[in-house]
């Protein structure tokens, strides 16, 4: 994006100066792997290498840093840093962060509060000059940081436990077959169900909608009496004229004609109101059940490119009402032609059986005609459908990120794919446009022989006088008159079919089965759990990426009630194990222990009801602040909100907005930034009073003084309800500050362990991989 034109080696230049070459060189597809929707294939600092490649590969004459480093380790950190100063040479750069390491060289620094900038200098000059420089400086001092909390931390022991013979190749082998054989029933459950969808689209309508439908069928029949009622007595009428009484006569048969239009008007009124109810009912039941079955799916599901948020939206709002179409405007019309047409085949063999029966000899040409509509509008629907779902799931990807498309100036890049995505089913439809003309003309051509054939046996019947002049006319044009409803009968239901298979997808969601069940098994009362978690020989890659193994027979033991820190590059497995916890997804071989009991063995809500989760990307939904803390917690009093406000350093923000806790937070939380979203998911999460906290870069975008309050108010949590145990809390993190007064800290590498131990320890190996983190982050050496 940030230079359309740019040949390989340009774009691997800037990936090496973003450091995102070496991790990108691992994957299978390399540069053509796809990140899937949001990025969701890659770890937080991985998809901020790559927007930082973007950025650079721009070339832009003022290039904007908004916490550009905030989601990478410090090793990353440092040689992105590097890469960004040496790419700042000639042009202005502005600078946003709340890490003092990454604006230290910078030529000036503005020290902004309440809107307004109080302070300015080079870093140097402001260490001298400014008390709150000095002080920020201070806090972000990891030595000095450590030692005024390491007085007040208990010491508590924490077993760790690791296979030292881990193997250190990074890529297994898929486990293709297990996935071919647990698909294979589900694809013949599919193949079952297609036969069916017609019978299913009646979806859950209870016992007064299938009275109502009998009663819409009665008036739709009944309303299909209308035409053959005119061509048998239109003839009569015609004869009626040549009567000495024609004028009392045809008066009499317009009051009957009349009288059957007022009754058509109340019939054709009560099918469509009735049929319509009925299409509305089982349009929300099927919405509703979508919506359900959608949501219970794992998260795996989520990421497969068909299952994009486009595509889910276009088939929960817009495949579901092809129901609605199908009985409301559909059904009625079909019931009323299949009446009339029964209606005039009885009438017509009554009056002359012969014709009757020459009528229907004819049929076959109507028949043969709407048999192939049928077969070609089937196949012509479907390409439609697909490409269509493409185009609303790239709108979808471009509107959630409208500010880096327009960034990026990146709009005629967007219609340019928009166009491409619908080029092919285009150059397709054109074809089939010319075959459904052609189809649709030889159609109408044996409709017209098989008119010309019925009125040449007419003059054939009255030539052999065995049918009188009157009813060899009058069987004609209950005919004539019926066929209208053949055609109607034979355009509606292709549509009905093509309209049945975009409803395909739909039911293939309903009859999925979730690979992770969140109900199972039952649990009718809460199980509370200690919090004791344990890895066992874990062997995990994501089901997307099935090649690329991220823990390698992982092993880790962690007692309740203790903290963890989980530290180590991009990309090392971090995230993955908080995953594994919330059980996201399923680990290949080994198990994850809560309490003793393999993680399968719960209920998913109660155990994740009992788990808290601040994620790196804050995300907020649009409602108000006081609905986005509750979230989950519904039952929370006003104290409670207020409490976990103050512990996440956001209450004395929430009270300077004029509606307080009410303000609305826009989408995705727009109306606030990013650390103030970020103390919000705090708050949320702390109001769960939860046995299990993970913290995934729950402070990156923090400044330093909130993160401080925040860590702190982390720090003496509570005791649980029971008074037994404190909140067992893992932390993922790249800030060591955030860290170091944890029980253990975990240093991973490549999906293993490679050190353990307390801050103290660790620092003791002055070669270790944790000290050498240590030395990148310390400030003191540039002071």
């Amino acid at each position: 994006m940030g230079n359309v034109d740019a040949d390989e080696q340009q774009i691997e230049r800037a990936a090496l100066m973003a450091n995102a070459h070496s991790f990108i060189s691992q994957l299978p597809d390399q540069y053509q792997t796809e990140v899937g929707q949001r990025g969701l294939q890659l770890s937080g600092g991985q998809k901020q290498r790559i927007a930082i490649a973007r950025a650079i590969l721009k070339n832009p004459p003022i290039l904007l840093l908004d916490e550009a480093t905030s989601a990478l380790d410090t090793e990353s950190e440092k040689q992105v840093q590097e890469a960004l100063e040496t790419a700042a040479q000639g042009r202005t750069v502005i600078l946003i962060a709340h890490r003092v390491s990454t604006i230290v060289n910078a030529d000036m620094i503005a020290v902004v509060e309440n809107g307004k900038v109080v302070e300015t200098g080079a870093h140097n000059n402001l260490l001298d000059t400014s008390t709150f420089y000095k002080s920020l400086f201070s806090m972000q001092s990891i030595t000095q940081y450590y030692h005024t909390r390491l007085e007040a931390t208990d010491r508590k022991a924490l077993s760790i436990q690791e296979d030292s013979s881990q193997d250190h190749k990074q890529l297994d082998e898929p486990k293709e077959s297990k996935r071919e054989l647990k698909e294979l029933p589900e694809k013949e459950q599919i193949q079952r169900n297609e036969r069916h969808i017609f019978f299913r689209i009646w979806f859950a309508l209870n016992k007064k909608e299938i009275i109502k439908t009998i009663i819409g069928s009665l008036a739709a029949a009944f309303a299909g009496i209308s035409k053959p009622f005119f061509g048998f007595f239109i003839i009569t009428i015609g004869v009626a004229y040549y009567h000495p009484d024609s004028k009392e006569k045809v008066a009499v048969y317009s009051a009957i004609f009349a009288s059957i239009g007022v009754i058509s008007l109340f019939a054709h009124t009560l099918q469509h109101y009735l049929f319509g109810v009925v299409g509305e009912k089982a349009m929300t039941y099927l919405r509703r059940a979508l919506y359900t079955a959608t949501l219970r799916n794992e998260l795996a599901w989520f990421e497969k490119p068909e299952n994009s948020i486009g595509s889910l939206t276009s088939r929960i709002a817009s495949d579901t009402s092809t129901v609605k179409i199908i009985i409301s405007d559909r059904m009625s019309v079909i019931v009323q032609c299949i009446s009339s047409i029964v209606i005039a085949t009885t009438v017509s063999m009554i009056v002359n059986w012969r014709m009757g029966l020459v009528a229907w000899a004819v049929m076959p040409c109507h028949f043969i005609g709407g048999l192939i509509q049928a077969k070609s509008a089937k196949g012509f629907s479907g390409d439609s459908s697909l490409a269509h779902s493409k185009l609303v799931a790239l709108a979808s990807e471009s509107a959630a990120n409208i500010r880096t498309v327009a960034s990026f100036c990146y709009e005629e890049q967007i219609l340019e794919k928009a166009k491409l995505s619908l080029k092919i089913p285009l150059s397709k439809g054109k074809s089939e446009s010319i075959k459904f003309g052609i189809i649709q003309g030889i159609s109408l051509c044996l409709w017209n022989i098989a008119h010309a054939v019925a009125l040449w046996y007419t003059t054939i019947l009255v030539d052999r006088n065995q049918a009188s002049f009157e009813n060899g006319i009058r069987a004609y044009q209950i005919f004539s008159l019926t066929v209208p409803s053949i055609t109607e009968l034979w355009t509606l239901i292709p549509t009905v079919v093509s309209a049945i298979d975009v409803l395909k997808p739909v039911f293939q969601i309903l009859d999925r089965c979730t690979e992770i069940v969140p109900d199972r098994p039952d649990a009718l009362e809460h199980e509370s759990i200690k919090g004791e978690i344990e890895f066992l020989n874990i062997q995990f890659c994501y089901p997307s990426r099935p090649e690329v193994t991220v823990l390698n027979n992982f092993s880790l033991q962690i007692e309740a009630g203790l903290k963890v820190a989980l530290v180590g590059q991009s990309g090392a497995g971090k995230s993955s194990i908080v995953a594994l916890l919330l059980r996201f997804y399923d680990t290949n071989e080994g198990k994850v222990l809560i309490d003793g009991k393999d993680i399968r063995d719960y209920n998913l809500r109660k155990l994740r009801a009992q788990i808290g989760l601040v994620q790196q990307e804050p995300l907020l939904f649009s409602c108000s602040i006081r609905e986005n803390i509750c979230y989950g917690s519904e039952r929370a009093s006003e104290a409670e909100i207020v409490e976990v406000s103050r512990s996440a350093n956001i209450h004395e923000f929430i009270s300077t907005l004029p509606d307080g806790y009410d303000t609305l937070v826009g989408e995705k939380g727009s109306q606030l930034s990013g650390g103030q979203k970020q103390r919000v998911t705090i708050a949320r999460a702390l109001l769960k009073k939860p046995r299990i906290m993970l913290l995934d870069e729950a402070t990156s975008a923090l400044d330093t003084e909130s993160e401080r309050a925040v860590v702190s108010a982390l720090e003496p949590m509570k005791l649980n309800s029971s008074g037994d145990t404190k909140m067992t809390q893992i932390t993922v993190a790249h800030r060591l500050s955030t860290v170091i007064n944890s029980d253990t800290i975990v240093v991973m590498n490549q999906g293993k362990i490679v050190e353990k131990g307390s801050h103290s320890n660790l620092m003791a190996e002055p070669d270790g991989v944790y000290s050498r983190f240590v030395r990148l982050q310390s400030l003191e050496g540039k002071n």
